[in-house]
């Protein structure tokens, strides 16, 4: 799997959610693509990953 450009292990079971919090992520602050699906904010679901899968985490910034 490759996670923001950089290969990184899949171990079976592995979720969106236990990646994030591998990687001391806030699910709700940041949006996050899945191969061809988008989720912003807190709307990242906890599914399943799978070898192959390629990652990209983009935190979110406010600002004015």
């Amino acid at each position: 799997m490759i996670v923001n450009g950089e290969p990184h292990p899949s171990t079976p079971g592995l979720t969106l959610w236990a990646l994030l919090r591998d990687l001391n992520v806030d699910p709700a602050r940041v949006a996050v693509a899945v191969n061809d699906d988008f989720y912003p904010g807190a709307r990242v679901p906890d599914r399943a990953l799978k070898d192959g899968d390629v990652i990209e985490i983009v935190r979110i910034l406010g600002g004015g």
